[in-house]
């Protein structure tokens, strides 16, 4: 039942990362359709500005493509199976260090009311495991 509950976490953490990428890359939905937290770039390094309000809109736009780019080697990463450890490790410190911007820019509230904190459970429970079935990783172990 392992082998089961960390693929599915890996998929599933995988899949958390990559579809909000999708959102501001705008495949989610135009912005204000309902179908898309932010529907397009701009809309996404407003949101970043909202949660670092101490830098400017281009430090906003700098740090909104490092994270957007982080999340994709996270997401593809941990869909694939390739270092599922290190890339649990990274998903935690992404996501921890997301909810603590959200704590301090909109409230204690507002990472729960995403699944944030779960991400980063997630993420540290993938770090705790050595061997990973049904992953690039095991197949690479077994060569």
């Amino acid at each position: 039942m392992t082998t089961l509950a960390q693929l599915f976490t890996r998929i599933a953490l995988g899949l958390g990362f990559l579809l909000p990428v999708g959102d501001r890359l705008g495949f989610m939905g135009a912005p204000d359709s309902g179908k898309a937290a932010w529907g397009d770039w701009q809309h996404f390094v407003t949101y970043t500005h909202q949660l670092m309000p101490f830098t400017n809109m281009y430090t906003a736009n700098i740090a909104g493509l490092a994270a957007t780019i982080a999340e994709c080697v996270l997401g593809i990463c941990l869909i694939i199976g390739f270092k599922v450890k290190w890339m649990g490790l990274g998903a935690a410190i992404i996501t921890l260090t997301f909810a603590v911007f959200m704590i301090f820019s909109l409230g204690i509230g507002a990472p729960f009311s995403y699944p944030v904190f779960v991400f980063t459970g997630a993420g540290l429970l993938l770090y705790t495991h050595h061997s990973f079935p049904w992953s690039v990783d095991a197949l690479l172990n077994k060569n």
